[in-house]
């Protein structure tokens, strides 16, 4: 079995991700860093180019992140999904069927969470697997 951590670097994404190395070796378990790796907006050059960037920004984050998990004594593999971040979670909890997912709350404030969601409340209502929220 694995588990899967949603992973961006961001501040808050790498307390989930220390939660979920300490949770991944606690269990025995292998650990997916998943990215997911799509911008907003449609199709077309401009979305291409920005997506282009977006995965070239995020790559190497994602890398070392497997590498430090690596480091703690765990199989860990990168999973960079072209897809948001909610859409690229689900995606690997359906093909990958994970024991469980690991989410930073995030920092998006109260006003913009009440007004779009997060992706931690957002997870928290498709999943079928359970899902651990880190503040």
């Amino acid at each position: 079995m694995t588990l899967a951590v949603a992973y961006d670097g961001g501040e808050s994404a790498r307390h989930a991700l220390v939660v979920a190395i300490d949770l991944a070796r606690d269990l025995e378990e292998a650990l997916l860093i998943v990215c997911g790796v799509a911008p907003s907006g449609g199709v077309g050059e401009e979305y291409q180019a920005t997506e282009a960037a977006v995965v070239d920004e995020l790559t190497p984050l994602v890398q070392a992140a497997v590498v430090q998990a690596r480091a703690a004594g765990l199989e860990a593999e990168a999973v960079l999904v072209d897809d948001d971040p909610v859409g690229a979670l689900e995606a690997v909890m359906e093909q990958r069927q994970p024991r469980m997912l690991i989410v930073g709350y995030g920092q998006s404030g109260r006003i913009r969470a009440a007004l779009f969601g997060t992706v931690a409340h957002k997870i928290v209502e498709s999943s079928e697997v359970p899902v651990l929220v880190v503040p």
